[in-house]
């Protein structure tokens, strides 16, 4: 219950001129969004590498 009271995350481009589609989930430009619920691996592997970065 903690967790749900926690505000969510946001995730963000490291490179605006950038974009990225996986399913339903889009991200462009300056854009900022929480994760899916299930985050995919391929999303998961894109913000280890740093592409998406969590925004502040």
């Amino acid at each position: 219950m903690a967790e749900a009271k926690q505000k969510a995350k946001k995730y963000k481009l490291k490179d605006p001129s950038t974009q990225y589609a996986e399913g339903s989930f889009t991200l462009s430009g300056k854009q900022e969004k929480e994760l899916p619920e299930q985050p995919s691996h391929q999303l998961l592997r894109r913000i280890k590498a740093g592409f998406i970065v969590e925004a502040k």
